[in-house]
């Protein structure tokens, strides 16, 4: 979310480096969270579109896909509280507010 909040905080030059820096050390993490996702959201359809309907199948398939929504929620978090460290009270205080705004118009389309 940072990034397109960054002219909204006004980050700095050296801010924006930085949280490309903590990005960059979590491109591993990153893409092997999203591998398994790919892999466990590909074994839940295929048992979702089986012939034969198999409800332990598609609960054990569908529990993998949220195990893996864990992990990635996670790593967000963990990145997240990286980034936050690096902002001004100031920066902290302009992205809650930008946060609830987001959430506002979030749940004004529902």
């Amino acid at each position: 979310i940072l990034p397109m909040l960054g002219r909204e905080i006004n980050l700095t030059d050296a801010q924006k480096d930085q949280i490309k820096t903590i990005a960059d050390s979590h491109k591993d993490e990153w893409k092997a969270i999203f591998d398994r996702e790919r892999t466990a959201r590909e074994a839940l359809n295929a048992a979702i579109m089986a012939e034969t309907v198999n409800d332990t199948l598609v609960r054990q398939k569908s529990a993998e896909v949220a195990a893996v929504e864990a992990d990635a929620a996670v790593a967000r978090a963990h990145a997240h509280a990286e980034v936050v460290q690096i902002l001004t009270p100031e920066q902290r205080t302009q992205l809650k507010e930008a946060q609830s705004r987001m959430t506002g118009r979030m749940h004004g389309r529902r």
